[in-house]
């Protein structure tokens, strides 16, 4: 084999034997395909690749052919492959928008709708962690639920509703750790604020019951911090939150400690009343 580190064929080779493929004794044949102008052969060797999961040699093919059979029937096949290759490797932003390209250009095609799967698919695998920018997530769920809009009796139904769900709790973890932030810092007024929307946001939420006991904790701690004259508001505030608390979670686990914050302010509003 006689290939320079610096031509395709090299760059190439260092990037199959990283993904483990050992193809380098076919280098020179690969070569050969690329230079090659007959297209049938691009495309035999095309889908060979393909076939065999050697979807990176694969692809410079596809992209080619691309351009030479546009206009003719061979067209949807290679466009197809094309966006095929792109999940095969696992390049999501590409392949969506294959996918996507795809469903656009050959709307009647029997793959059409296994197009625009794939592309909300690849939407949904680019969701990051809770902890990051949701902006994807939010893509993912709406082209998820733009599918099943087009195609309710598809038999991916129940698969598409349960990454909307997963989609769902990822943003509502990431509502819930941004307003408990608040009182983790210290920040108990501006804690009660945000719990207070989140429970507003989310009133059928996994975190309701953590988060209206919070809320309770952060009005009692922000009275005990306050000055004497805006502490009897204060109290006032926190109390109301206990008999919220006690009357949506009776049961709670947190009661106990619930009902000690509820009998502390009433103790902190006789005083301050007092004086």
């Amino acid at each position: 084999m006689h290939c320079s580190p610096l031509r395709t064929c090299g760059l190439l080779a260092v990037v199959l034997t990283l993904l483990g493929t050992g193809w380098l004794a076919g280098c020179g044949d690969y070569q050969k395909v690329l230079k090659s102008t007959d297209p049938e052969l691009k495309w035999t060797r095309a889908q060979e690749y393909f076939a065999d999961d050697r979807c990176i040699q694969a692809l410079p093919l596809l992209q080619e052919l691309i351009g030479l059979f546009r206009g003719t029937e061979r067209m949807e096949d290679v466009y197809y492959m094309y966006a095929e290759a792109n999940l095969c490797i696992e390049d999501w932003y590409m392949a969506r928008y294959t996918m996507r390209n795809f469903s656009k250009t050959f709307p009647t095609s029997d793959r059409s709708e296994e197009a625009e799967y794939q592309a909300a698919l690849c939407s949904y695998r680019l969701s990051p962690g809770a902890n990051l920018d949701q902006s994807d997530t939010r893509t993912a769920m709406d082209e998820l639920q733009l599918f099943l809009d087009r195609h309710p009796e598809s038999e991916k139904r129940d698969t598409c509703n349960a990454m909307i769900s997963a989609l769902r709790d990822k943003l509502e973890t990431k509502a819930w750790n941004g307003a408990k932030l608040y009182f983790t810092t210290g920040k108990f007024q501006s804690a009660s604020t945000a719990l207070a929307n989140f429970m507003e946001e989310w009133p059928v939420s996994q975190y309701s019951e953590e988060a209206q006991f919070l809320i309770l904790k952060s009005q009692f701690l922000y009275a005990e911090q306050s000055t004497e004259r805006r502490q009897a508001e204060r109290y006032a505030d926190a109390i109301e939150s206990y008999f919220t608390f006690a009357a949506r979670f009776p049961e709670s686990e947190l009661i106990r400690e619930a009902e000690r914050f509820h009998r502390q302010s009433r103790q902190g509003l006789e005083r301050v009343s007092k004086d």
